[in-house]
C-alpha cells in the first residue's frame, strides 16, 4: 500500500545570545571588501555559547523535542531519523573532537526512541535538508515508516575562521520537522534536482591554520571561500536554482501562479533576489531570514519555512516550493501540497 507523505510540524532550537555585525567578532574581522554588507545581506545572527553549555547537539536536542510534541507524538512514535549538520566536527556536547557516530545516533540515544528506530546522515551541504525529506518521504509513500524525525543543526561559527570575510556570512541555529502520513491531500507532488561538481574549489571545509596565525595547535577543520567566490558563483549558482525550480514545476504539472509560497535557502541577500528574479516571482511570495539569522546553511530551508509559517505566509492547502543550492554543487526544488502544519 502507498501513502502520501505531509509536512506535520516544525520546530526550531537557537542560542541564548544575539550578534549584529556591530558586536565582537563580527565587528573586528580584518579586510571586509566595500559594499561587504550590503551585497551579502547580513545584519546579525545567533551564535552559541559553549560557557553555557550550547553546543549544535543542545539545539538539535531542543527543536527535535519541539517538532515531536507539536506534532502529538511521543519519542516512541519515532521510526527514524534523518541528522543533517556540515558542523562534522565538534556537533557533540560531551565531545568537541567527535565525527562519528553521527547526530542522528546523538538524537536517537537522547531521546531514548525505540531500539528499532533507523537512523541516517545526509551531507549535501545547505541543500540537505532538501534530500533528506526526499529520503523520509519515499520511505513514507512505501510504508516501511509512519513518522520521520528530520533534524538540521549547525553550528557554523565553530568551524570560521574569523581572519577572513567569510567568517561573517554564518550563525547557528537548528530546525526539526516530523515526515508522517497525510490525512488530507498533503503531499511532495514533485521534485527535481541537479549537480554540477566543477566548482569545488570556491568554497571549502578543510584543515587548516587560521590565516593570520601559525603554530600546529591553531590546526583544525576551517570553512574556506575563495578570494573570487562570489564573482564565480554568479555565474552559475542564479540560473541553476530557477532551472530546477521550472522542471519540478513541470513535473507537477503547474506554473508559477499556482504556487502560494516560495522558501529558498538563504546565503545571501543577493543570490535569493537573482533567483526570484530568474523565476518571476514579486518580493510578497517569497520569504527571506537571511538579515537576522545569517547563513544557515542545512538549517537555513526550515527556519525560513517556520518563519514563514508564523508570519502566515503559509496556510493549510496551499502550494509551495522548497529550492536551493549547496557548495558541491548541488541544486534541488520541490512542490509540497501543504495540510496543517503545527508550529
Amino acid at each position: 500500500m502507498k501513502y502520501n507523505s505531509s509536512i506535520k510540524s516544525i520546530a526550531i532550537g537557537l542560542p541564548e545570545t544575539y550578534y549584529t555585525n556591530n558586536m565582537p567578532p563580527f565587528s573586528t574581522i580584518p579586510n571586509l571588501p566595500k559594499n561587504w554588507w550590503r551585497n551579502w545581506g547580513m545584519e546579525g545572527r545567533y551564535m552559541i555559547d559553549k560557557k553555557k553549555g550550547e553546543s549544535c547537539s543542545q539545539l538539535a536536542m531542543k527543536a527535535s523535542l519541539g517538532a515531536i510534541e507539536k506534532a502529538g507524538l511521543s519519542t516512541q512514535d519515532i521510526d527514524m531519523i534523518i541528522g543533517t549538520t556540515c558542523t562534522i566536527t565538534g556537533w557533540s556536547d560531551k565531545d568537541n573532537d567527535k565525527i562519528f557516530p553521527g547526530i542522528s545516533e546523538h538524537l536517537k540515544t537522547e531521546l531514548k526512541c525505540k531500539h528499532s528506530v533507523m537512523t541516517l546522515e545526509v551531507n549535501q551541504a545547505c541543500i540537505s535538508f532538501l534530500v533528506a525529506l526526499q529520503i523520509a518521504s519515499d520511505y513514507i509513500k512505501t510504508g516501511i515508516y509512519k513518522n520521520v524525525l528530520i533534524c538540521s543543526a549547525e553550528t557554523f561559527t565553530q568551524i570560521a575562521d574569523f581572519s577572513l570575510p567569510s567568517a561573517s556570512l554564518f550563525g547557528d541555529g537548528a530546525a526539526a520537522v516530523i515526515i508522517g502520513r497525510s490525512k488530507e491531500d498533503g503531499k511532495l507532488v514533485s521534485s527535481h534536482y541537479k549537480s554540477i561538481p566543477t566548482h569545488n574549489e570556491i568554497a571549502t571545509l578543510q584543515w587548516r591554520i587560521p590565516l593570520y596565525k601559525t603554530g600546529k595547535e591553531f590546526v583544525r577543520p576551517y570553512f574556506s571561500l575563495g578570494e573570487d567566490a562570489p564573482s564565480q558563483m554568479q555565474t552559475f549558482v542564479p540560473h541553476n536554482v530557477p532551472e530546477v525550480v521550472f522542471k519540478a514545476l513541470a513535473k507537477a504539472e503547474a506554473s508559477i501562479v499556482d504556487i502560494d509560497h516560495f522558501i529558498f535557502h538563504q546565503p545571501s541577500r543577493m543570490l535569493i533576489r537573482m533567483w526570484a528574479m530568474g523565476i518571476g516571482i514579486k518580493r510578497d511570495k517569497y520569504t527571506t531570514t537571511v538579515e537576522e539569522y545569517s547563513c544557515l546553511s542545512s538549517a537555513s530551508i526550515p527556519m525560513t519555512l517556520y518563519i514563514a509559517l508564523k508570519n502566515k505566509k503559509i496556510k493549510p492547502n496551499n502550494k509551495i516550493v522548497l529550492a536551493g543550492a549547496g557548495i558541491g554543487w548541488g541544486f534541488g526544488a520541490q512542490v509540497w501540497h501543504t495540510e496543517t502544519i503545527n508550529y
